[in-house]
This record gives C-alpha cells, sequence and structure tokens, in this order.
C-alpha cells in the first residue's frame, strides 16, 4: 500500500468515527445492563476481601444464584440494584412507556427476591440484601464515603453473628 492509499484509509477511519452515533433503542439499552461484577458489587466484594473474608461469585447451584457467597459463615449476598428490585428509594422508579409490562416485570422481580431468601433460609444459609442506595453517596458510588463505610461495616457484623437476615 502506498503512502497516498495509507493517508486516504485513516482519513477514512477518521471521519467513520467522527459521525454522529445513532441514539440507543431500548433493546440495546437493556441489553448493555449486566448483572455481574456491577460498581456497587466490587465495592461490596473489595471491603470483603481487605477484611479478610473470602467467597466464591455466582454460586450457580443456590438458589437465586447470590452474588457474593461466604461459604464459611454460611452467608449469601445479594447485591441489589434499586431500579430493578424496586427498592423505593429515589433510584426507583417505573418507566411511562409500556407500564404493564414493566409493572409485570417488576412484581415478578420482587416476588421473586422473596421466594429465594425462603429457599436459603430453609436450606440453611444467612442472607443478606445489600441496595445500590446504601453504597452510594449523592448519585456516585464511591468506597471512600461514609454511607458506604457504615454499610459495609454493618454488613461484616452480620456475617460475623447468629442474625438470620439483614437489609442493608
Amino acid at each position: 500500500m502506498d503512502k497516498v492509499s495509507k493517508k486516504s484509509s485513516a482519513k477514512k477511519r477518521v471521519a467513520k468515527r467522527r459521525r454522529a452515533r445513532k441514539p440507543m433503542t431500548r433493546s440495546q439499552m437493556m441489553q448493555a445492563v449486566h448483572s455481574e461484577d456491577t460498581k456497587p458489587e466490587m465495592i461490596v466484594r473489595k471491603a470483603l476481601f481487605e477484611a479478610g473474608f473470602r467467597y466464591r461469585l455466582h454460586r450457580r447451584d443456590l438458589p437465586g444464584t447470590p452474588d457474593i457467597f461466604v461459604q464459611r459463615y454460611g452467608v449469601a449476598i445479594f447485591v441489589n440494584g434499586c431500579f430493578w428490585h424496586q427498592h423505593g428509594c429515589k433510584l426507583t422508579s417505573r418507566p411511562k412507556s409500556n407500564s404493564a409490562f414493566w409493572n409485570d416485570k417488576f412484581d415478578r422481580n420482587i416476588v421473586r427476591d422473596i421466594k429465594t431468601q425462603h429457599e436459603l433460609s430453609l436450606l440453611g444459609y444467612r442472607v443478606a440484601i445489600v441496595w445500590e442506595c446504601s453504597l452510594r453517596a449523592e448519585g456516585v458510588a464511591d468506597a471512600g464515603n461514609m454511607g458506604a463505610a457504615l454499610t459495609l461495616e454493618r454488613l461484616i457484623d452480620f456475617i460475623k453473628s447468629d442474625d438470620e437476615t439483614i437489609e442493608l
């Protein structure tokens, strides 16, 4: 390839990048949402590891596939997003479009969460639910904020205790 064609192909690449991107469709936005290794989950995992706890991630053999499972203490930890699990805080909302679908979906999520907690307790495991909003400071997840520090401290105390369940 000669220098002229290299320059023209480089210009085409730059022009292609500069073109305005189409706005994402609803399905593209939903595909971009991840259920594993989320920011709140990573904050909890880092705090537990630093506190000396060793854990397993996403145990598919347990009901509900807990985000974190501390085998030594028999604790299943779910780090729930306030939107998807309808916590009721300021991060919770319901879409206005296609409301029947979303209302049904969120209601099923809530019922499934309750059922999962019950199944885990029947198996003898203790359950901790950590809400996304408890790990945020003014809308930004940050492990250094006081709210998150208190939440994580309470979670660690729960793991060491004999309590059956906690919601943070």
